[in-house]
């Protein structure tokens, strides 16, 4: 997570990780007093820059990363929904109860923002109580909980809270049961199934 952050505090991240920490400290603003201490690291950083025209123009694309807000450049949606953060409200453009979700798996729904050069950004929605397959990931997840709750063996994430896998993670998320659990999800690579079901779907499906 200090990655993210530091990524976030620099500029350096994609739009969608972007909202992604910018909902984070919305809904979870405990960490905000470190991302304004980094904020104000880079800003030193940024002064000493030589003036010459390359790196002002770096420094310009940072300084407008960093202190623009809803970079991303969507304008503020008519009705916004209480689940979601502004900045992916932006994102999304509609209510939760308003957008079309597609069928991911049973008890899964999805809504699909971006996919494109390896970059999936999604909405997920899973039924309350839903135990998910296991599954490992072939490149990096980033996972912010909007609505309701899940748990894996590295603990429990609520409303707010980031999970955050990566090749070396191999875990079965379950929604909790009070609620459907609704995630913001970037990913920059496939998930991998795992377990000896996961397994022989994959290999009898050339996954």
């Amino acid at each position: 997570m200090d990655a993210l952050l530091a990524g976030y505090a620099a500029g350096a991240l994609n739009p969608y990780l972007h909202a992604l920490v910018e909902s984070h400290l919305i809904l979870s603003p405990e960490n905000r007093d470190a991302v304004d201490a980094l904020e104000a690291a880079v800003g030193d950083a940024i002064e000493t820059i030589e003036p010459n025209v390359q790196n002002r123009a770096a420094r310009d694309h940072v300084l407008a990363a960093i202190y623009a807000g809803g970079w991303y450049g969507q304008a503020r949606p008519a009705s916004i929904d209480p689940d979601l953060p502004e900045p992916i409200a932006r994102l999304v453009g509609a209510p939760l109860d308003s957008i079309r979700w597609r069928f991911a798996a049973p008890g899964v729904r999805e809504h699909k923002l971006h996919d494109e050069g390896g970059l999936t950004v999604s909405l997920i929605r899973v039924k309350a109580g839903k135990r998910l397959p296991h599954h490992t990931h072939e490149g990096h997840e980033a996972t912010l909980v909007l609505k309701g709750s899940f748990h894996d063996h590295s603990g429990r994430y609520g409303r707010g809270d980031v999970a955050l896998a990566d090749p070396s993670v191999d875990h079965r998320p379950i929604a909790g049961r009070e609620e459907p659990c609704v995630c913001f999800v970037v990913t920059d690579a496939p998930l991998k199934l795992t377990g000896p079901i996961g397994r022989w779907i994959q290999s009898a499906f050339g996954g």
